[in-house]
């Protein structure tokens, strides 16, 4: 996998010649993970565009967050609104303006958020989209994100190299990469709430919510399994992707 520098956004990679448990590599240029978009240069558009020939974005944050920080449109890819958690589930999160009171947040129980996006009926419709979505995408690259690109964009990330037959310890080591981008975010917070609030402990609980975490994701992979006996089962059951439409993916995105 490789990172793509950008001036406007972090947190950005290509999953191009990542190897899966068969040794087939994903092509470069196909399959992008990242944070948001909002910020994004006229040159980093110009770097989507010409590099990487970006033909979709699948935008995983919910109504309010796209309406507070849109996403910078791409010319000629199309931009697919898919919130994977409903605006009622969200609460104060990781993710929420930074500028409320530090001392009303109230802090989400991250394992349990995972494990919900997994299980609940809303989330598993809206999950299915967003692969669909990014199964069918035949040209040029497919980008999906949400806020920070760490927990909702983690679990479709974490999904899709599944779908690819990438090993566990890939898509964990894939997804613990956020905090390369992340920690110097969440330490900002960390200081802003200790600051407002005096509470240590507040303080550490904020800066932990911002950080990927392996038994978050952990989390959802057992959630799956639990209710479904198996990801496959997941896959085919809960989020209705036949075989046949995982085996065109695969064709499409690997190198044999």
């Amino acid at each position: 996998m490789e990172t793509i520098m950008l001036e406007g956004t972090d947190n950005i990679r290509d999953f191009g010649n990542t190897v899966n448990r068969e040794g087939c590599r994903i092509k470069p240029g196909r399959l992008i993970r990242s944070r948001h978009l909002h910020a994004l240069t006229d040159s980093d558009i110009l770097v989507l565009k010409e590099n990487y020939h970006l033909s979709g974005i699948i935008d995983l944050r919910t109504v309010t967050e796209m309406q507070d920080k849109p996403d910078r449109e791409i010319p000629g890819a199309f931009m697919a609104q898919i919130p994977l958690i409903e605006e009622k589930t969200v609460g104060i999160t990781h993710e929420a303006a930074t500028d409320r009171t530090a001392g009303e947040w109230v802090l989400p129980d991250m394992t349990q958020l995972y494990r919900r996006i997994v299980t609940d009926d809303f989330s598993i419709s809206q999950l299915s989209r967003a692969l669909k979505k990014i199964i069918s995408c035949d040209d040029g690259a497919v980008l999906w994100h949400c806020t920070e690109g760490k927990d909702r964009c983690g679990i479709v990330s974490a999904l899709v190299l599944s779908l690819l037959d990438v090993s566990r310890e890939i898509i964990f080591a894939d997804y613990l990469i956020t905090n390369k981008t992340a920690a110097k975010r969440a330490e900002a917070v960390m200081q802003m709430v200790l600051k407002k609030t005096g509470s240590e402990e507040k303080a550490l609980a904020v800066r932990q919510v911002f950080l990927a975490d392996e038994k978050y994701l952990q989390a959802a992979f057992d959630a799956i399994e639990e209710q479904n006996g198996s990801i496959s089962a997941f896959f085919s059951k809960s989020l209705k992707i036949s075989a046949a439409e995982k085996t065109r993916f695969q064709e499409k995105c690997l190198i044999r």
